[in-house]
């Protein structure tokens, strides 16, 4: 799909129209919303084929938007995933590799280059280890790290769904009174990451579905991720699959109801019409795939990686694109739309200025969120991924959208080509050294009860 005639929204476009306006009113000043969501699977949103009535208000705003129908994560779990999409760049480029990594001074974020153009920045956000001392507050006016509760099974710091929405308004009236030539926003939901505790009667609605699907039935142990509940997720003394499936979309359907009441704030507050908004998650979630359960960060596979992606802007005409994206595209993609010129490296692709490239290749890394090293390249519609064990080297080949069958014993020729290629690409990444947050024991004990920790 090519990208219809915009109205033009950046910041010389803006100029123009209001020096030709003359006595017309003022325009509004662009405005940019980047909606992110924390561990939603792009196959339970209703435009991905999910569930009817599941996503309602997610599927009536990427109704009116471009669906990126192939987007990926550059890795599946949160801190180095939305560093990767704020800086353009993967997320070893930048030394995150953890969720205890710290984004150095050095790397512009799309908030600081918007920030340099006189933008009014704001962020509200809702998962730890987003909280300022990581780096990404860099260009924010105001970054609200609020937590106004502790999880259930674990002593950390979290917020849900509507305290993040009431915070998101506020500050968006807060950027509003600031004034300037555009206004930023970021909201990132921590719902639905587990453990899975939606409002009274969610899990319920869900339930009867949830038993009828094929590994509904199954009761598991608490414990490991890999065979059985994670013990994070562990609630209630539940051993069915289903109350925890019915629980994840009891979730999901939470958090729809409040990504339509800040959509309906925003349009009270005249800011939509004239908005760009970006809708886009982390990473996804395994229910069982692998008989790895309810859990994010070990592997590579579509359940983890394939995100919900979609752009609204105004003059674009909504419409689905098939090639393979990632989440790091959008930092050259939304500063292109306001016309603000890009002088530093990235490794994204503007989404929007026509066909991407024939060649292109997507990275993928588990860097230390997982307990064994992982490494994978989608192009030419395939995705091959590598395993580094103890005992060996292993190397799988899936074609796109169906990572349930490896094919590298029926295309080795192919699965040579990649295994080069992302030899290549590898190579030529400039990895810096990784900071670190500076961590008490308090902090520690929390992070590595999140399991994303490894030294």
């Amino acid at each position: 799909m090519k990208r219809a005639p915009r109205r033009s929204i950046g910041l010389g476009g803006l100029a123009l129209l209001i020096a030709l306006a003359g006595c017309a009113p003022e325009r509004t000043p662009p405005f940019l919303l980047l909606l992110s969501v924390d561990t939603l699977r792009a196959d339970r949103v209703g435009a991905y084929g999910g569930p009817p009535g599941l996503t309602p208000h997610i599927d009536a705003l990427m109704a009116e938007s471009v669906v990126f129908e192939n987007a990926f994560s550059t890795c599946s779990y949160t801190l180095p995933s939305l560093g990767a999409l704020m800086t353009g760049r993967y997320p070893e480029e930048v030394g995150m590799h953890a969720n205890v990594s710290l984004l150095g001074p050095e790397f512009a974020t799309l908030a600081s280059v918007l920030e340099l153009g006189g933008w009014v920045t704001g962020a509200v956000v809702s998962n730890y280890v987003l909280r300022s001392e990581t780096g990404m507050d860099r260009g924010f006016g105001v970054y609200d790290d609020t937590f106004t509760q502790r999880e259930a099974n674990r002593d950390l710091p979290e917020r849900t769904a509507a305290p993040t929405t009431d915070a998101a308004l506020r500050l968006a009236d807060q950027l509003l009174e600031a004034g300037g030539p555009g206004a930023f926003l970021w909201v990132h939901y921590q719902d639905p990451h587990g453990p899975y505790l939606p409002p009274s009667g969610r899990r319920e609605r869900f339930l009867d579905a949830a038993r009828s699907r094929p590994n509904g039935a199954l009761r598991l142990e608490s414990g490991s991720p890999f065979g059985a509940i994670p013990a994070y997720q562990y609630v209630e003394g539940q051993n069915e699959v289903a109350f925890y499936l019915a629980g994840y979309d009891g979730e999901i359907s939470y958090l729809d109801d409040e990504v339509g009441r800040l959509l309906r704030g925003l349009e009270e507050r005249g800011i939509t019409d004239n908005a760009v908004i970006v809708f886009v998650a982390d990473h996804g979630e395994a229910l069982g795939e692998a008989d790895y359960w309810f859990s994010h960060g070990e592997y590579l596979m579509d359940a983890l990686i394939h995100l919900p992606l979609s752009i609204r802007a105004p003059g674009l005409e909504p419409g689905r694109r098939d090639e393979p994206v990632s989440q790091l595209d959008l930092f050259p993609t939304l500063l292109a739309l306001f016309d603000v010129p890009l002088a530093d490296a990235y490794q994204g692709h503007d989404l929007l200025s026509g066909e991407i490239p024939r060649d292109r290749e997507i990275y993928l890394a588990s860097l230390r969120g997982s307990s064994v090293p992982r490494y994978g390249l989608i192009a030419d519609g395939f995705k091959y991924v590598v395993t580094r064990r103890e005992s060996g080297r292993e190397e799988q080949l899936f074609r796109l959208g169906d990572d349930g069958q490896d094919v590298s014993g029926d295309e080795p020729e192919t699965t040579a080509r990649m295994r080069g290629r992302l030899a290549t690409l590898r190579s030529r990444l400039r990895v810096p050294q990784e900071r670190r947050l500076q961590i008490n024991a308090d902090e520690r004990r929390r992070l590595e009860q999140l399991g994303y920790l490894v030294d």
